[in-house]
């Protein structure tokens, strides 16, 4: 960066174009041209791997859920480092396991008194008291 060069606040980004409602910013870079240029080689460095990640991670998905063996809240969780479940996340594979799960039958007590079936009804035995 020259030394003429403005840096501008625009709201929460920083840019160096002026904007409207922006304000300049002193900007004092201490860092030698070597250092700069080291630290941009890190951060294209970064992007690379997280890249690379990503795309394992979206392979993994796939192969995950094309066996159908994973539900999309697992599919993520193949790898070796692998965090355990949150419980928001338990909740949740609950909620899809019992969605997704054959509706259980109705019994005869729940029938509706509009189809002519009648409750069975119930022969409660009392217990006797022990004396």
């Amino acid at each position: 960066m020259g030394a003429s060069a403005q840096t501008w606040r625009c709201g929460n980004t920083y840019s160096d174009q002026p904007c409207e409602g922006g304000r300049t910013v002193k900007v004092d870079d201490r860092r030698s041209d070597a250092d700069r240029k080291a630290s941009e080689d890190a951060a294209r460095r970064n992007e690379r791997s997280a890249g690379r990640l990503a795309r394992s991670r979206q392979s993994l998905e796939r192969e995950a859920v094309s066996q159908g063996s994973a539900t999309t809240f697992d599919a993520g969780r193949f790898t070796t480092n692998a965090q355990p479940l949150t419980p928001a996340e338990r909740a949740a594979q609950a909620r899809q396991r019992k969605h997704t799960a054959d509706p259980r039958p109705t019994s005869a007590r729940f029938n509706s008194p509009s189809t002519g079936d009648e409750a069975p009804k119930e022969t409660a035995k009392k217990k006797k008291k022990k004396e």
